[in-house]
This record gives structure tokens, C-alpha cells and sequence, in this order.
């Protein structure tokens, strides 16, 4: 059997390339795609080592060190009775930068006690005290968590009987 037999001596390659017999193949398609699979065409992993130069591919832990700087935020929407509510949990070493309420037009019948803090187990209102509910309200605040940390807005209703706020938190690092 004539098509067996591999012929590595020859000028050019096909779209496809086995490496070693029962090696990993190459696989090349017409769509600008080049897959890495196993002789059962199953996709494997393929190793880099890290990139040096610009034209270079880069590693996850490249990739890494450069995505967990950027500014990012995530929204919570809290109502005037919503109590207790849970915002997400930080990676460890991430940066909480800036916290802000932003109330809707309806916040009917609050009082001195009607309050929203931002903040964790340890501290209610590390991240944002003192909520308006006739203004947004704002702090900056360059806290950074070293551990994972469970983040959560408090609701106190006190006389309030309509109303929801979005509480935006501006972070470097990671919440999910």
C-alpha cells in the first residue's frame, strides 16, 4: 500500500502534516485556520513560550498580567427593600477604585434612615456610605482586597416606599 508509506523527503507539503508517525497533525483549511490535533482528530494543546516581540504570540500568563490592570466596572441594581445584596467576589489583589448610586427619580417616602453602603463582611461601608437618595452619590475610594472578598450593597429601607439604584463599581483586578 502505496499511500501508507510517507515521503518526508518531498519539495512541498499538503494542507495537512503529520509530525512523527502517530505524531500530532497540522491541519490547514481554506479558512485561514490551522488546527493542532491527535490521530483521532481531537484538538490538543499547543505550547508557546513566552512572546518577545511584537509580532510574537503570547502565553496565558502573558495575557494575564496585562488584562488585570485594566479598568473595568460592573452593575448591581439595588431596590428601596432589597436588604442584603450580593455584588460578586473579588480576586485576590483587586482594586476597587471608585463606587457611585445612581438613584432613580423615584425614591418615595425615604427618610433620615433610608441608606444604601457598599462594602463586605468586615466593613458595610468600606466602598460607598452615606447615600442621597435625591442625588447620585459618589466615592473614590482605591481600596485593594489581597484576598477574595465577597462584596455586597446594604439596603436600608427606613421610610422609603418606592425606589431602585444602580450601584456601579469601577475595579482593576478581577469580580465575579
Amino acid at each position: 500500500m502505496v499511500d501508507s508509506v510517507k515521503n518526508y523527503g518531498i519539495a512541498g507539503v499538503g494542507a495537512n502534516v503529520q509530525l512523527g508517525k502517530s505524531g500530532v497533525k497540522v491541519v490547514g483549511s481554506n479558512s485561514d485556520q490551522v488546527s493542532f490535533v491527535n490521530t483521532s482528530d481531537a484538538l490538543v494543546n499547543a505550547n508557546l513560550a513566552n512572546g518577545s516581540a511584537a509580532t510574537h504570540a503570547v502565553t496565558k500568563a502573558q495575557f494575564d498580567v496585562i488584562e488585570a490592570p485594566k479598568l473595568k466596572y460592573i452593575d448591581t441594581t439595588v431596590n428601596y427593600n432589597s436588604g442584603t445584596v450580593s455584588i460578586g467576589t473579588t480576586d485576590s489583589n483587586t482594586t476597587i477604585h471608585h463606587v457611585m448610586a445612581d438613584k432613580d427619580a423615584s425614591w418615595t417616602n425615604a427618610n433620615d434612615t433610608t441608606n444604601i453602603t457598599v462594602g463586605d463582611g468586615s466593613d458595610n461601608d468600606r466602598l460607598l456610605a452615606g447615600f442621597d437618595p435625591t442625588v447620585q452619590t459618589k466615592m473614590s475610594v482605591k481600596y485593594k482586597y489581597e484576598s477574595a472578598t465577597a462584596l455586597n450593597a446594604y439596603v436600608t429601607q427606613g421610610g422609603a416606599t418606592a425606589g431602585s439604584a444602580v450601584i456601579r463599581i469601577w475595579y482593576s483586578g478581577q469580580i465575579s
